[in-house]
């Protein structure tokens, strides 16, 4: 076997497990939320408590969504817990 076949053939099998690792890293991590999907959250959750529209079912889906899809900074965890506020005083 030549020399240069398999150094070409080491590289090639190193590169690969590197795409593979960093493949695995990359789908497990969350993306972070944009503010202003938070600011929509904070609308819709003003509609339910100014009594515009019974945004309940809505509130908690994005919620939910939010907390499985999303992560969060420490204010944006905040934001997101006076959401939640407004939700459980409205239901309250």
């Amino acid at each position: 076997m030549n020399a240069t076949a398999a150094l070409i053939g080491f590289f090639g099998v190193i590169i690969a497990m590197l795409c593979a690792v960093g493949a695995a890293y990359y789908s497990q991590r969350k993306p972070e939320i944009d503010d202003n999907q938070l600011e929509f959250l904070e609308e819709v959750a003003r509609e339910h408590e100014l009594g515009i529209a019974d945004n309940r079912k809505r509130l908690m889906w994005l919620i939910h969504l939010v907390e499985n899809k999303y992560e969060v900074s420490v204010a944006q965890a905040a934001r997101l817990d006076r959401v939640r506020g407004i939700l459980r005083h409205v239901q309250g």
